[in-house]
């Protein structure tokens, strides 16, 4: 277990109250001193004055420092940053992407996907994959939630047939609910062919998500994972066939993020990026801040 850190530097409230209080007491004492003493008028004018000037420069002084405290502080944060980003995976860098969800009353959805993505001039990028996740009722076939209807890269289509790449399948233990819960999970495999000469691309991808979304009514989530870097990403969830989505009235957060891999929640981002999210036309959620090993779950609830 590691120690907690103590708190670095001084706190610029205690020192600019200490600087006030010793202005005070030492223009308090400079006029007691003159008069004291039966000086002249003009010689306790004289004391004071010294005693202001004396004090504005140490009052000075302290704002220079507690300026030179936070500039040295936010050089070390930038550095750090650096030092961080030199770590980052950068073979595949979404520029752009976003994630449409049609949700009709039977519990299906289409969901629609449009990418930008582009690597380093020196990296060779054959394809690449995505996270597709669906939770359904435990009674269905299994791998039969998720099917893909199209992938085309740069106006090419590919045989989406062969896109599906299946990663695991669990069953959700709820003591609270009476109906079983299916999860899985697989990755879909978009041949981007980014090599030498070719850096960026744009795909789209089309799927199906059958039974995904049986509980509309109380409350379902549709997931999305960030496994690259990605610099901007829009969410947009609507109902179709007469269903109005809208954000689910039980979920603590709008927008539930988590760390892959860890499966730990991270409530100020999901605090943060809750702010985001809208009931408009729908569910919308845009974020424009680089992400990067988050899985984003919008609690959502159909009605009509």
């Amino acid at each position: 277990m590691s120690r907690p850190q103590r708190p670095e530097g001084v706190s610029a409230a205690l020192a600019a109250f200490v600087s006030a209080v010793l202005s005070v007491v030492l223009t308090i004492a400079g006029t007691l001193v003159g008069l004291s003493s039966d000086a002249s008028k003009s010689a306790v004018f004289l004391v004071l004055t010294w005693v202001l000037i004396v004090t504005s420069i140490a009052t000075g002084g302290v704002a220079l420092w507690l300026l030179a405290d936070s500039v040295r502080k936010q050089v070390r944060a930038l550095a750090h940053l650096r030092e961080l980003e030199a770590y980052v995976p950068q073979l595949i860098r979404f520029r752009r992407r976003h994630d449409t969800f049609v949700i009709d009353s039977g519990g299906d959805a289409s969901v629609h996907m449009v990418c930008e993505v582009e690597s380093p001039d020196a990296a060779v990028v054959p394809w690449l994959l995505f996270t597709m996740i669906a939770e359904v009722p435990e009674g269905r076939p299994q791998w039969s939630s998720i099917v893909v209807r199209r992938v085309c890269v740069d106006g090419v289509e590919s045989d989406p047939t062969v896109a599906f790449v299946k990663r695991h399948r669990q069953i959700l233990v709820d003591s609270s609910s009476i109906n079983g819960r299916a999860v899985e999970v697989g990755a879909v495999r978009v041949p981007v062919s980014l090599g030498l000469g070719r850096t960026r691309c744009s795909f789209e991808v089309e799927l199906d998500l059958i039974g995904a979304f049986a509980f509309i009514d109380s409350e379902e989530k549709c997931y999305t994972d960030v496994l690259h870097v990605t610099d901007e990403l829009r969410v947009t969830i609507k109902g179709k066939d007469g269903l109005r989505v809208s954000c689910s009235p039980y979920s603590q957060y709008r927008v539930q993020a988590s760390h892959l891999g860890m499966e730990m929640p991270d409530l100020p981002e999901s605090q943060l990026q809750s702010a985001y999210c809208q009931s408009v036309d729908g569910v919308r959620w845009t974020t424009g801040n680089a992400k990067l090993g988050y899985r984003y779950a919008i609690a959502v609830r159909g009605q009509g």
